[in-house]
């Protein structure tokens, strides 16, 4: 059997995906094989996924949580976990001993798994090949346009978020400032994405959603800006100045953004933050 890998061909991992592709082409209980996420889309490199697919006949998928991975893998998988998807699904989430990621996901040829694109290796089944063709569909935009409601909740969040810093710096959660501070960081990278593209970004935090954020702050960020990403927060002191110079530039994008898409800012909870944060700022970094 000579799998065709089409577009994938000269991309990134072909050789491991052609092997895989052949030696499942040898099990004849797999009905179909094909290969999803940024490969298929072309948006893939050396450090990609490998999202490699396969379909069974319904009723077979339980014999696939712990399948003899050396009729299936040219190399061998040194660590991964199961997810199970109800009885129709599951998926092997893996890393190879050259380092590769690999997502194995088997599926019954009655379940679908929509996703932007996807590249066929073999099918043995006319009908099912239809209906992966048809599985395709666009993908989630991880930015969208500003809503001045979602923008206002958003810096809401994130002045209680930053209201329990006090607590913790209270209770000498002292090994653990990086946690808190990591939050605040991602809210400012949003805002800071806001203000400079004029689109809002998806607030969960994936590779993707990161790569989206990079490029839209590439070559934009000032060195004031770098400065406050990269601050110090060894001592308590030290992570209170991080918080204070946070807040600032929040404050700042807030407003800026309020103004731009007519949301009302919500001062009043600003204000009995910082109030509350000067009264008891003192005593909660005394060590």
């Amino acid at each position: 059997m000579d799998i065709d890998l089409g577009p994938l061909e000269y991309g990134p991992h072909a050789n491991l995906i052609r092997d895989m592709a052949m030696m499942c082409y040898l099990d004849r209980s797999i009905q179909a094989s094909w290969v999803g996420g940024s490969l298929a889309t072309g948006n893939g490199d050396a450090y990609s996924d490998v999202d490699f697919r396969i379909a069974v006949e319904p009723g077979q998928v339980d014999s696939w949580t712990n399948p003899e991975w050396e009729l299936y893998l040219p190399l061998r998988p040194c660590g991964g976990l199961m997810l199970r998807f109800g009885e129709q699904a599951l998926l092997h989430h893996m890393i190879l001993t050259d380092g590769t990621i690999v997502d194995f996901y088997v599926q019954d040829m009655a379940a679908k798994l929509p996703e932007p694109q996807l590249v066929i290796l073999f099918c043995r089944n006319t009908a099912f090949r239809e209906t992966l063709e048809q599985f395709a569909q666009p993908a989630s935009a991880l930015n969208r346009e500003i809503d001045g409601a979602v923008v206002r909740q958003f810096f809401v969040d994130y002045w209680i978020l930053t209201h329990k810093e006090m607590k913790a710096l209270a209770r000498k959660y002292d090994h653990f400032a990086f946690t808190g501070l990591y939050l605040e960081r991602i809210a400012l990278l949003r805002a800071w994405y806001m203000q400079a593209i004029g689109k809002d970004i998806d607030s969960r935090v994936t590779i993707h959603m990161l790569g989206v954020l990079h490029k839209g702050l590439d070559g934009k960020l000032t060195e004031h800006q770098h400065h406050l990403l990269g601050m110090p927060s060894t001592t308590p002191d030290e992570t209170a100045m991080v918080i204070e110079a946070i807040r600032d530039e929040m404050s700042n994008a807030g407003h800026s953004l309020a103004g731009r898409y007519g949301f009302a800012y919500p001062e009043e909870l600003e204000e009995v933050v910082r109030r509350t944060w000067n009264a008891n700022r003192e005593s909660v970094t005394r060590r």
